[in-house]
Parts: C-alpha cells; structure tokens; sequence
C-alpha cells in the first residue's frame, strides 16, 4: 500500500513538473512573439502599407512616396496622448510632424517605419532616412515610443529607433532633446547611453559600451549614419567629453 502511495505522488509531481514546463514554454512563445509584433509594417496608418523598392532600385522620383513627413493624423495622436504626449509636454501638437520612412531591416526585408519629430527637423529627417535606406544601411526597426508604453528603457532594450517622447533628462528637471522632437536614437541597444558615474542604458545593452570590440549596428565616427546625420547638422551623442550617448544625434537650432 506504502509502494503504491508513493507511486501516486511522484506520478502527480511528474505532472506538475511536465506542466510548469509547458507553461514555460508558452510564455517565452508569448513573449516571443510580441517582440516580433512591435515591428510595424505599414505603421499605424493603414493607407502606408504595401510592396515597397529594394535599396538598390529606389529612386528619387520614389522619395516622396515611400518618404515623407506630414502633421499628426488624429489616428496617430490618439496613440500618442497621455502617453509620449503629456499635458506638461514643453510642445504643442502643432510644433511636431509625423515621418514616414522606409528601412532596411536586419532581416535583409524593407519595412516601413514612423517617427514623430519636430517640424523644424521634419524634412532633414525623411532626407536622412531616405539615405540610410538606400544605402542598405540597417535598422532593427523604427516604432513609435508609444507601442512601448512611452518607457525608454523598454524601447531601447528592443534596439528600436524614436525620436520624441516628453520626458525629463535622467535625475534632472530638465526636459530632454527628445521632448522637443529634436533628437533621434539609433539602435540603441547597440550604442548604448553611458553616464559619467558609469551608468548604462539599456541596461541590456552593457555589453556593447566598450566601443573597442566590434560588433554590428555599432556607431562611431566613421559610421554611415554618423556621416549622414551630421552632414544634416545633427551633432552625435558619442562625441561628448563627459558622457556619450552613441545612440543619440540632435539637432540644435
């Protein structure tokens, strides 16, 4: 009777192993699965969807199509208020554009992306997006902050490329570049933000703050996208003396 109790409940404790295991499983599926989904094919905007060039046969006759910037179609702001938009954002609807891109994934696929920046950069955003595109350069992909809750950390974490969120500088009452649609992160995970006390963002991203390895997406001066940005005017995070933010380019007007 003692063997057969015993064959009972290590019996129920193998179900109870198979079943965590199982549920294991569907939650990295899960989780899986809506990292894939964060990539916005189309973005938010149905009427953006379709077979897009490749890099290599994109025109500019084609720039205005698969390029271009416009003010926030209400779909779009929608999404972004009480989110990137607060009620204490230091602009207005008015000040900011909505950017419609294409770029080259790390799949080796078009996809299409969006930003939202200000009007006052609009137009050398979608010149140097249209850039990068048909250079093959590649992005992992371009969303607004807003599918991510408007939390940088989780944005960054998911190497995706924003412009404007209003949010304060870390640990400072100081809005950053970012709340005025001045400034554009570029793979962050990739080229992470490192503080002069050593802190890294993403936090994901600390094994890329030493700049002496080589990896891919890895911006520094002799980038393409570096070129490209601050032949535009912006000026590169990565150059600053006492932190570098190798994600980072803003435009200072």
């Amino acid at each position: 009777m003692a063997d057969k109790k015993k064959k009972k409940r290590n019996f129920a404790e193998i179900i109870l192993i198979i079943s965590a295991l199982v549920l294991g499983l569907l939650i990295i599926l899960l989780v899986a699965g809506n990292k894939k989904k964060i990539i916005i094919d189309g973005g938010s905007h149905p009427e953006f969807s379709g077979n897009y060039p490749m890099p290599s046969e994109i025109t500019d006759g084609d720039k205005s199509t698969y390029f271009a910037y416009m003010e926030i179609p209400d779909l779009i702001f929608k999404k972004m208020v009480n989110v990137s938009f607060t009620d204490d954002c230091p602009v207005t609807r008015e000040d900011l554009r909505y950017v419609k891109v294409l770029y080259w994934g790390t799949d080796y696929e078009p996809h299409t992306g969006e930003l939202i920046v200000n009007k006052a950069i609009a137009e050398k955003t979608r010149d140097v997006f249209y850039e990068l595109y048909k250079a093959s350069y590649p992005i992992e992909q371009i969303a607004l902050i807003d599918e991510y809750g408007g939390n940088d950390e989780v944005s960054m974490s998911y190497n995706n490329t924003s412009c404007f969120n209003a949010r304060k500088v870390a640990k400072t009452d100081s809005w950053s570049k970012h709340a005025y649609g001045m400034a554009i992160d570029i793979n962050p995970l990739y080229n992470p933000y490192v503080g002069e006390n050593g802190t890294i963002l993403p936090i994901s991203g600390e094994i890329y703050a030493d700049r002496d390895k080589v990896f891919k997406m890895k911006i520094d001066d002799s980038d393409y996208a570096y070129s490209v940005f601050t032949k535009a005017g912006f000026t590169w995070g990565g150059s600053w003396e006492k932190v570098k933010d190798y994600q980072h380019f803003e435009f200072n007007n």
